[in-house]
């Protein structure tokens, strides 16, 4: 029951509630159980505690239910005891290491062994690493600067240092008074230095507005090919008037607005070229492109220019398993025969960066925004914001959105680069490379005028039609601009490190095994 509750509080740390202080306490009761019971007694602690954090964390998967029938449950399920058994890995590896070699493996080495936990999820078997702790302190400034330094992972492993640091203070004598002192040292350093790192975005050296339509059309009208044109054209409507009112120099549409391949459709290619001439504007959209050799399509999207002519695409590299494609198909073709909404997506070659003026960006489509490693290449590639488009369309009003954006933002902290984040039902809007963000402003009567918002609230334009035209910063200055890339591998190496001497490790005499415990 104990290890249940830390799961719930841990999901409560991350949005929609967002109460994210919980994150460091959370697991302390688990550290303190893992430092007073034998290490497959903690797996199942920590196991526990994992399925009901993801069970929590991901109940949007069951939405999935209207598209997909029940088998949604199960596949939500399985998907939660999967990513739970890296939990119950890291209980079993960090209290068999503690309890072995309790002077030298304690809270350092649960943050390391967690940061590279954390990034063997969001690698192995494609990557998921949606419940990331980093995650969770968005609205915390200081304190996600760090992952300009060494990632998100570098976020992780200083919260759970905190949170085993003090299991450790109640379950051991030893070094108490010391664990005292480094907790404390934990929340002043890690707020202190992280302020420090906050500095004002450069909107002037490299001015750029986007104009951002957060369409919210249903997927039943994107499904129906007699809606295809009518949604181009509504939301060609919608860019002009918003032109009308504020200066933009690129558009940029959400994924799965255009569902058909703009490049082989001239109604579409006409409504949109005509967009971009009256508005002396060009277009970034998301679309549908085919594959003539192979029959096939690819989740693309496609960069038009002021003429409204088609200058460059970029077709998705990173696709979604079991929503784009069937991993190992050749083995389990059942599946999709059990989940008729299974897409069948050809993936992209390669990594692109697009150009506009003279700014130039890298466009991450939807499940891409996920991995920092693919943010990482773009900005090494000469990208100097990221633009991200995706359809939660799928999720309805649920907490998949927010968290969506919160994994955006971490992405901008960690490049130092502005990302646009456009979303057909919701959250649109801009990050600086300092993760603050403004959320598109202004929406249309039912008269079709243009009327700006009072007050833009992020939560509040969930599911609505919106618009806006929002500045688009410079890059920022990198204090490490390896740290992202090096920190994650270093982790996961020195974790492996302590697994070996640990295993080298003299056995302590059975009297020196019990846990320090206060008598």
């Amino acid at each position: 029951m104990l290890a249940a509750g830390c799961g719930v509080l841990l999901a409560l740390a991350f949005p929609t509630w967002h109460w994210y202080p919980l994150a460091w306490v959370a697991l302390i009761p688990l550290f303190y159980f893992g430092a007073t019971r034998k290490p497959f007694d903690a797996a199942r602690l920590f196991f526990v505690s994992g399925w009901v954090f993801y069970s929590v964390l991901l109940q949007w998967l069951m939405s999935n239910i209207y598209w997909a029938g029940g088998w949604a449950i199960w596949g939500y399920q399985l998907l939660c005891v999967f990513m739970a058994l890296y939990w119950g890995l890291f209980g079993l590896l960090w209290t068999w290491m503690h309890q072995r070699a309790p002077k030298w493996a304690g809270a350092l080495a649960a943050a390391a062994l967690w940061a590279g936990m954390e990034s063997l999820q969001a690698t192995l078997f494609t990557g998921f690493g949606w419940g990331c702790l980093a995650h969770s302190q968005g609205t915390n400034e200081p304190l996600i600067q760090w992952a300009s330094l060494g990632g998100a992972a570098c976020v992780s492993a200083i919260i759970v240092l905190f949170n085993a640091l003090v299991g450790l203070i109640f379950a051991e004598q030893r070094l108490r008074v010391v664990r005292i002192g480094a907790a404390v040292g934990v929340i002043a350093i890690s707020h202190g230095v992280g302020s420090m790192l906050v500095q004002p975005a450069d909107y002037d050296s490299m001015p750029l507005r986007v104009g951002l339509v957060q369409a919210d059309f249903p997927l039943e009208m994107k499904w129906d090919p007699e809606y295809t044109a009518e949604m181009v054209r509504n939301s060609a409507d919608k860019s002009r008037r918003l032109a009308q009112h504020e200066q933009v120099d690129l558009f940029v549409w959400p994924e799965s607005l255009v569902m058909a391949p703009l490049d082989a459709q001239p109604e579409l290619l006409n409504l949109v070229g005509g967009l971009c001439r009256e508005s002396n504007s060009a277009l970034f959209t998301g679309s549908e492109r085919a594959n003539a050799s192979t029959e096939g399509i690819w989740n693309s999207s496609f960069l038009l220019d002021a003429s409204g002519a088609i200058v460059d695409h970029y077709d998705k590299v990173h696709l979604a398993p079991f929503g784009e494609y069937v991993p190992m198909k050749r083995y389990i073709p059942f599946v999709g025969r059990i989940v008729p909404a299974i897409g069948d997506i050809e993936p992209g070659e390669q990594l692109k960066v697009l150009c506009t003026g003279n700014r130039c960006f890298g466009p991450l489509i939807c499940f891409e925004v996920l991995f920092g490693d693919i943010a990482e290449k773009l900005r090494a590639q000469g990208a100097d914001f990221l633009v991200v488009i995706t359809n939660l369309g799928w999720f309805g009003v649920s907490n998949a959105i927010p968290q969506e954006l919160e994994i955006a933002r971490v992405r901008a902290i960690e490049t130092r680069l502005p990302v646009v984040h456009c979303a057909n039902s919701g959250i649109s809007g801009v990050f600086d490379p300092w993760g603050r963000f403004c959320v598109v402003n202004a929406t249309f009567d039912a008269q079709g005028r243009y009327v700006p918002f009072r007050v833009a609230d992020p939560n509040r334009i969930i599911m609505n039609r919106c618009v806006g035209a929002l500045p688009v910063a410079a890059p920022g200055p990198r204090l490490l601009p390896g740290g992202p890339r090096i920190f994650p591998w270093a982790a996961g190496a020195l974790s492996l490190v302590m697994v070996l001497v640990s295993l080298a490790y003299p056995q302590a005499p059975a009297r020196d095994q019990r846990v320090f415990v206060n008598r």
